[in-house]
């Protein structure tokens, strides 16, 4: 959804561009009024495809996308979706890994001491094999004839109007994933299950009668709002108060940390060295995340030759030179408690923050000049931050000497860590009892 200095804007030249503002929530702002609510309904999409690309390069992985979402959704499917099923609980699977199925899976406890019965809505890409062999596993419907034409009718239209193709494909695409999920949904019932309520088939679920549930994948970026599901499950209070920070009502939010980890025992030990947080792929971050990270790498490299760049495991060679011989590949022993002595961890804007330190490390955050994400922001905003690769030399060579301040930091690190995870349990259980109460004709 990434078009940074491009115009997309119409034009008697027909200009395939798009000029965007430096933040993803005035990029979103931008498609609506450029486009409509349509245009920013794909915004996953069109950011992603577009991201640090030409703008015909763009296009023509928009157009190979949706020839791709096209076969998938038209090869004949056996795996369907039951009819009836009031008390079922349809897991909408996109993704693997933490931020797909294994977010889902973690409702696995909760669905069954709820009495509810798990069926996977896999999308047609993903693998039966990394889901559970015990439960269900079915996968979206054909289309249909008028789903297709539909699809085919506003690709044309989008591209008459001088619109990008990379527009009209994510457009083209969105009636595609509706006319599957509208038959897919057609007769069943239950409850909806998504790991995000913003990529094409996850919103493509929504809408069609069933009440749903989005579970917190992540710390919430942009890309997160406005929310489309019924209910937010969410981990704690920092979370809560980011998702009241966009606007959303406090009775749509419910807190359930789904056995995700909370503060361990109280940090003694002071740090035996730095590691930094890598995350030059986030493009999510903004423009400037990579060059940003890469120079306060070389800067605190500099002052600091022991220091460990932790990569991301979406990341591949983002360093060159001297950073490049520093950088350390997942998995990372300062995310696995007890794996290492305690360290420095440095982060701007990264879920392993948080899993640093429930790992025993001390964790600062990056005042980088980045704009946007606030809501992400205040969620991963650890009592210490540094703003230059001196002041983290300086915090760090503070906390091994000064055993006052690191008691004090120590007890304030455990405080944001027990506010980021809620440790009420049953949250997700007592939200399914009363979704199933509710009428099964429940509306959006």
């Amino acid at each position: 959804m990434r078009f940074w200095g491009c115009s997309v804007m119409p034009s008697s030249q027909g200009c395939n561009h798009l000029k965007s503002s430096r933040s993803f929530a005035g990029y979103l702002a931008e498609l609506h009024l450029r486009y409509g609510d349509e245009a920013a309904d794909v915004r996953h999409e069109l950011f992603y495809l577009a991201a640090g690309r030409a703008p015909f390069i763009a296009g023509l992985r928009a157009l190979g996308a949706l020839l791709r979402d096209a076969w998938l959704l038209m090869r004949r499917s056996e795996q369907t979706l039951p009819a009836g099923g009031h008390r079922r609980a349809i897991l909408i699977a996109t993704l693997p890994g933490v931020s797909g199925w294994g977010t889902l899976e973690r409702s696995l406890a909760s669905l069954a001491a709820a009495a509810y019965e798990p069926v996977i809505l896999a999308h047609p890409r993903l693998a039966a094999e990394i889901f559970p062999d015990h439960l269900r596993i079915a996968r979206p419907a054909r289309p249909g004839s008028t789903a297709m034409l539909a699809a085919m009718g506003v690709f044309g239209r989008t591209l008459s109007k001088g619109w990008p193709l990379i527009l009209a494909c994510c457009l083209a695409r969105r009636h595609l994933w509706r006319g599957s999920l509208g038959r897919t949904l057609r007769d069943t019932e239950g409850v909806l299950l998504l790991h995000n309520d913003f990529d094409l088939m996850s919103r493509a679920a929504l809408g069609h009668g069933l009440p749903s549930i989005c579970l917190q994948h992540g710390v919430p970026t942009d890309e997160f709002f406005p929310v489309q599901a019924d209910w937010y499950l969410i981990w704690g209070g920092s979370s809560r108060e980011a998702f009241h920070s966009e606007q959303l009502p406090p009775n749509r939010l419910v807190e359930d940390a789904l056995g995700r980890q909370v503060a361990g025992a109280l940090l003694h030990e002071p740090p035996q060295g730095l590691s930094l947080l890598s995350q030059t792929h986030a493009q999510i971050l903004g423009p400037d995340i990579a060059p940003a990270l890469r120079d306060f790498a070389r800067e605190l490299l500099a002052l600091d030759p022991h220091l460990r760049i932790l990569l991301h495991p979406l990341e591949r060679d983002p360093y060159d030179g001297g950073a490049a011989h520093a950088i350390r590949r997942p998995p990372h022993s300062e995310l696995q408690a007890g794996a290492c002595q305690p360290r420095m961890v440095l982060g701007y804007c990264s879920t392993a923050m948080l899993d640093a330190a429930a790992a025993g490390h001390w964790v600062v955050g990056l005042g980088l000049p980045l704009e946007g994400n606030d809501a992400a922001r205040s969620v991963l905003s650890p009592p210490l931050r540094v703003e230059s690769a001196a002041q983290a030399v300086e915090l760090c060579h503070r906390l091994q000497r000064d055993s006052a301040f690191r008691e004090a930091s120590a007890a304030a690190q455990s405080r944001w860590l027990s506010s980021s995870f809620s440790t009420e349990t049953g949250g997700l259980v007592r939200l399914l009892h009363r979704v199933g109460r509710l009428s099964p004709e429940f509306t959006q």
